[in-house]
């Protein structure tokens, strides 16, 4: 053994190492293998950038796809709002109420201002206008004509942020007598109530059925319409320090007047008026409910008048409406949800009406 050798073991053994991965190395190059590349800082960094952005693509995308699916929900909750639709077809409004003449037409510069107007299950729509049935009272229609007259209360956002409600009258003119009719038709089978008045020369002439104005009215069939409801309304006239009066005759009578409510009304004198009147009352003379005028205590009393009937069976399914108008109205806000007069009214009238 050389003297070398003995003295210099580790040299030899890391020139053997060495010449081992050398060997390796050039057989993996023979054999057409690659080793694994050392990833230096800067190109981990792009990887990571790249990798960053293939996520922010594809939330990118999710986003894409949570944003079209908000569109469809918001397409069909307004399908759902304005319903399916009933009927369609060309409509002039009368936006002054002075465009149509005495004799029904419209003046020759207005014809041009027609617009399409869709008549849905829960709405009708013309130009950008979108009118609620639940805000509609009534239609008013004079035989012959083709115009007619929507009695609607829509709401309205204040200032302050609070909903109120006033009338507003739309009139519109239709193509034609026949149009006209079909239009009112489709009003009342949406549950709107129709006040059908005379043709206007009818009261100045005798009707002909052989004349042009016989012809006229009583070619077409006629409009169906429902029978106006009969309720007894029971007032409390010291409700609300004395004020329930003036909020019935001025807020509540005028809507049940355009939905054609025939109404008899008792105002209160004492302590248990409203339980008497409840308990004697006859069935046939009111069939289509009670409605009650005041506070709380009214309430509970008309309740109580049903309650002790012998026939209370079919009292206690009879309907029971609340205008509010006393000092405490927290039994018709935990009932119906509302506080004013006019909703309160207006939620009795589409109640009565259907069907």
């Amino acid at each position: 053994m050389d003297a070398t050798d003995l003295e210099n073991p580790t040299s030899r053994n890391s020139s053997q190492k060495s010449s081992r991965r050398s060997s390796s190395r050039r057989s993996q190059k023979s054999a057409g293998q690659q080793s694994s590349p050392t990833v230096f800082p800067e190109k981990r960094g792009k990887s990571r950038s790249l990798r960053q952005k293939h996520v922010a693509v594809d939330n990118k995308d999710a986003k894409k796809g949570k944003n079209h699916e908000r569109r469809t929900d918001t397409v069909d909750e307004r399908s759902n709002f304005v319903g399916f639709e009933v009927y369609s077809g060309k409509l002039f409004y009368d936006r002054k109420n002075k465009s149509i003449g005495a004799d029904g037409h419209l003046s020759s510069n207005k014809k041009a201002d027609t617009t399409d107007a869709r008549l849905t299950s829960k709405a009708l729509i013309w130009g950008s206008t979108v009118l609620s049935l639940e805000d509609v009272i009534s239609v008013s229609y004079n035989s012959g004509l083709q115009h007619f007259t929507l009695h609607a209360y829509p709401a309205k956002n204040s200032l302050f942020g609070k909903t109120h409600r006033a009338r507003k009258d739309f009139r519109f003119m239709a193509s034609t007598l026949d149009e006209a009719i079909l239009w009112v038709t489709c009003f009342a089978e949406q549950n709107i109530y129709i006040n059908v008045l005379p043709h206007p020369a009818t009261s100045s002439i005798k009707q002909d059925t052989d004349g042009p104005l016989g012809g006229v009215l009583f070619d077409y069939p006629p409009i169906k319409c429902r029978t106006p409801q009969r309720i007894l309304v029971i007032l409390n006239p010291r409700s609300g320090h004395g004020r329930s009066i003036k909020v019935f005759h001025e807020k509540a009578e005028p809507i049940f007047k355009l939905a054609g409510f025939h109404m008899e009304v008792v105002k209160t004198t004492h302590a248990g008026h409203a339980k008497s009147l409840a308990s004697t009352f006859d069935f046939g003379a009111f069939p289509d409910g009670i409605v009650c005028v005041g506070g709380d205590g009214i309430v509970n009393e008309v309740f109580n008048g049903l309650l002790t009937r012998s026939d209370r069976t079919e009292a206690v399914s009879i309907p029971v409406g609340i205008i509010p108008a006393g000092s405490d109205n927290s039994l018709i806000w935990t009932v119906l949800g509302v506080k004013d007069p006019i909703s309160a009214s207006l939620l009795i009238v589409k109640v009565a009406l259907q069907p």
